[in-house]
């Protein structure tokens, strides 16, 4: 073998000289993790994880908040053209709990038998607050359904600002209706 084939086989010290390799110190084999690095770690995924849970719930209820408010402005929408189309008068009445779609018989206004209308409701985090003619209205529940929001056979409705708050997100929609029968949502946006 060629001397410089054996020197390069040699490991060299810094100061350049040649050292054996059975006088080279051992690196010691990697220990692994000590038991509170273990448990350190291990809080910190938890702590992260119960914030990323804690988000994605907030934002599912406001998702909720915001479905609710689209199928209300579908609802409306499906009433106006019901109303039109059938010759028939519908009304909305809101309560503290949820709402009830009446139909007007000629003679009274009675609860609609089409269960369609009954399909959206408010959580029980959910509240509403009802203003016509910039008055807030009294929606506490009464044994007969009180006719809110009208929705005439001639395409018209009763101008409206309808709120539904929700408690658990701090967070609220508005849908405003006119004259015409068009309802526009906005929002959630944080209760104030």
């Amino acid at each position: 073998m060629p001397r410089w084939e054996a020197a390069v086989k040699q490991p060299t010290s810094v100061t350049g000289i040649s050292i054996p390799e059975a006088r080279l110190p051992r690196r010691h084999a990697s220990r692994g993790f000590t038991l509170w690095e273990l448990v350190i770690v291990v809080a910190i995924f938890a702590i992260t994880l119960s914030i990323i849970q804690f988000s994605f719930g907030l934002v599912d209820n406001e998702r909720d908040l915001k479905r609710v408010g689209r199928d209300l402005g579908k609802l409306f929408h499906l009433l106006n053209q019901e109303a039109v189309f059938e010759d028939k008068n519908f009304a909305i009445s809101i309560n503290d709990e949820n709402f009830v779609v009446l139909e007007y018989d000629g003679d009274e206004w009675q609860p609609s038998g089409d269960r369609f209308f009954r399909s959206i409701a408010l959580t029980e985090s959910q509240t509403s607050m009802l203003i016509i003619e910039n008055q807030v209205i009294d929606i506490s529940k009464t044994t007969k359904p009180q006719p809110h929001i009208l929705i005439l056979s001639s395409g018209e409705m009763t101008p409206f600002e309808w709120r539904i708050e929700d408690s658990n997100t701090q967070s609220g929609i508005l849908l405003q209706g006119n004259l015409l029968g068009s309802v526009l949502m906005t929002g959630p946006e944080p209760i104030t």
